[in-house]
């Protein structure tokens, strides 16, 4: 897998983490989480319109039909795996499920904060590093336009 498809899996998989994490927010109620699901939905849509405009960036008329072909087959797919086999009788209720109070929710709970922790340090760190090499790279162009110009101090011989 070359590094614009690991960009587009890692931006397609952060703006699906930035909604369920906003829906989840919202769901909760209270300032806080709604404060948190509101900016987390709007990190999601930022992430899709970047997805977007990087995608469009790196493909070709014809890659985009046969990407978009693909993607339609795959779409039938899942939706008829994801809805053929659905019956309410395999719905959890409260008693097959357990009480949605108690330490083990708790203990869940802390345990997905924990990981979008590391998820967004993860990001931070991925984005830290992008901006570095661009630093780098505008360092190095600098440097080399710097070389190309002749000197104005330079001593004719």
């Amino acid at each position: 897998m070359n590094l614009k498809a690991v960009h587009i899996v890692f931006i397609t998989c952060a703006s699906l983490l930035s909604f369920v994490f906003g829906g989840w927010s919202l769901a909760r109620g209270g300032a806080t989480y709604l404060t948190l699901g509101f900016a987390s939905g709007a990190l999601g849509v930022a992430l899709v319109v970047y997805g977007v405009w990087f995608w469009r960036k790196i493909t070709t008329p014809e890659e985009e039909r046969e990407r978009r072909r693909k993607l339609f087959r795959s779409v039938a797919l899942a939706a008829t795996a994801l809805f053929l086999p659905v019956h309410r009788a395999a719905w959890a209720c409260s008693v097959c499920y357990g009480d949605a109070e108690g330490p083990l929710i708790d203990a869940a709970r802390l345990g997905v904060f924990f990981l979008l922790g590391v998820v967004f340090l993860v990001q931070g760190s991925f984005a830290g590093f992008f901006v570095y090499l661009w630093r780098r790279a505008r360092r190095h162009r600098r440097s080399v336009e710097a070389a190309r110009k002749p000197s104005l101090f330079l001593e004719e011989s």
